[in-house]
């Protein structure tokens, strides 16, 4: 076997013929000793050793120091050992074109996902606030990138595929469906890689299996679901606040419509009535003291009027009862008519002529019935001063009435705005709660989650793992090269140690 792996003598350093060298080592072995070393250096057989005759020899003791190597002794153990490389390098071809054509591929699908983590805004006062500080908007894409192989996410891809009954993901022979779920589970989790780029908001899914369409449709409805839970999520806490505000918005009803009877109920005790927001009690003293303005005037002018016909001489009192009376009128018509007549006859007649004579009684009579009818205005105006006196004073004790009733209502109507207030007050927030429950259970079916879809999964050409099949032959071809070189030199250093400890246990 040595001489086999024994490097050529072109190649040895210690070619030259050595006669001590070549005595010493075709000497007879000692007694006691195996002739390994003899069977190493020639091609015969060992042959028996009779049995020692001194007591039993030491133990093979091992080279006090490592041997020198030259690059020469290398390269001869390498030529010796050429037919193991070769060999090892025929079968680390055999086995990387073998785990090329035979090992289980497996075919990986990419998708670049971009996370926006600005919602689009579609209400002034959302109820999802953005983030605009960029470590708070690292922190938001990295927990969607977390909802992205979440359980949720991967279990709605499972029940939309039928993964659990898919024989890569799940067991056959699995008996419970809880198991076999939980178990498709597992191995989704680990046939998918997500991972954010540095430096920015966009996520790298890979998906992998061992059939190219069947990873895309993965991809695909990873995505899918990934989105519709994004959605969900905003659904489910717009939801939940709707929820508070409705159940919230019944007790405020019911502490409006308490205040509301409050009101009305202090109303009714205190006997205070309003006409558009107006006490009734001040608009009616605010007409008393309308109509005692009235009464004031009717008085001053009925006064005035008495005062009028009952002073001053009676031509004064004609003029002023003509103004007001169309008889007076007529009657000072006539008396002017018949007394100019009287006057042009006296003129022309003499004051004794009977025509002047027969004409006065008719003066005189027209004198009688002016005098009549003054004093017929003058009680009618005596009359309408008493009545506007009357009238007055009605007014005026009316007026103090109110203004009684008035004091009264303003001091009830301090307590009477409080509970108003309170009602508005309550009112205010019950409209308020309502109309924000009504945009938040409108907002519920609004989608504004701003996640985009910028390289979209596609069917690979060439699979994943393993390599291709000519890349695992030439590195087979090198590894059974490389494997084979360590072998050989391996051998060649351990015939070498051999050798050095025989001669040594020699000396």
């Amino acid at each position: 076997m040595y001489a086999m792996l024994r490097p050529p003598k072109f190649l040895r350093r210690d070619a030259a013929p050595d006669k001590a060298r070549e005595a010493e080592d075709h000497r007879a072995p000692a007694p006691g000793q195996h002739s390994l070393l003899s069977y190493l250096g020639s091609d015969e057989e060992p042959q028996p050793v009779s049995p020692p005759t001194r007591p039993a020899s030491r133990p093979m003791a091992l080279p006090t120091a490592w041997p020198d190597i030259s690059a020469g002794m290398v390269l001869g153990w390498l030529w010796a050992g050429k037919w193991l490389v070769f060999l090892f390098i025929i079968l680390g071809a055999l086995a990387g074109y073998g785990f090329g054509n035979y090992a289980k591929p497996k075919f990986t699908v990419g998708s670049q996902i971009f996370i926006d983590p600005a919602s689009l805004r579609v209400m002034d006062d959302d109820i999802f606030t953005s983030n605009t500080q960029l470590d708070m908007q690292i922190y938001d894409v990295e927990s969607k990138l977390r909802i992205l192989t979440s359980a949720n996410v991967l279990n709605s891809v499972i029940d939309a595929l039928h993964l659990d009954k898919d024989p890569e993901f799940n067991d056959e022979t699995s008996s419970a469906a809880q198991s076999g779920r939980l178990e498709a589970l597992r191995a989704l989790e680990k046939h998918v890689v997500a991972k954010r780029e540095e430096n920015s908001f966009v996520v790298n899914l890979d998906v992998w299996s061992l059939s190219a369409p069947k990873a895309l449709e993965i991809a695909n409805s990873i995505i899918t679901n990934f989105q519709d839970e994004l959605v969900k999520a905003q659904a489910d806490g717009a939801g939940r606040a709707a929820t508070e505000l409705f159940s919230r918005l019944d007790a405020l009803k019911n502490e409006v419509a308490v205040a509301d009877d409050a009101v009305q109920k202090f109303k009714r005790d205190h006997n205070i009535l309003s006409s558009s927001g107006e006490l009734v009690s001040s608009i009616v003293a605010n007409q008393t003291n309308t109509q005692l303005v009235d009464a004031q005037a009717r008085v001053i002018r009925a006064r005035s009027r008495y005062q009028e016909l009952s002073t001053g001489n009676l031509d004064n009192r004609l003029d002023s009862a003509s103004i007001e009376s169309q008889t007076m009128t007529a009657l000072r018509t006539q008396y002017s008519a018949v007394k100019r007549e009287l006057d042009a006859q006296s003129a022309v007649f003499g004051a004794r002529h009977p025509r002047i004579a027969a004409m006065r009684p008719q003066l005189e009579a027209i004198q009688a019935q002016i005098t009549g009818e003054q004093n017929r205005i003058l009680a009618a105006a005596r009359s309408e001063l008493a009545q506007a006196e009357a009238a007055l004073m009605a007014q005026q004790t009316q007026a103090n009435t109110m203004k009684s009733v008035v004091f009264g209502d303003n001091d009830s109507l301090v307590q009477l705005r409080q509970l108003e207030r309170e009602v508005e007050s309550k009112s205010t927030v019950y409209q308020a709660f309502m109309g924000r429950a009504k945009q938040i259970a409108e907002r519920q079916q609004i989608n504004t989650t701003n996640v985009r879809v910028i390289s979209p999964p596609t069917i690979p050409k060439t699979r994943s793992y393993p390599p291709r099949t000519l890349y695992l032959t030439a590195g087979g071809l090198f590894g059974g090269f490389v494997l084979g070189c360590v072998m050989a030199v391996g051998l060649g250093l351990l015939s070498l140690l051999f050798r050095r400890s025989g001669n040594e246990q020699r000396v």
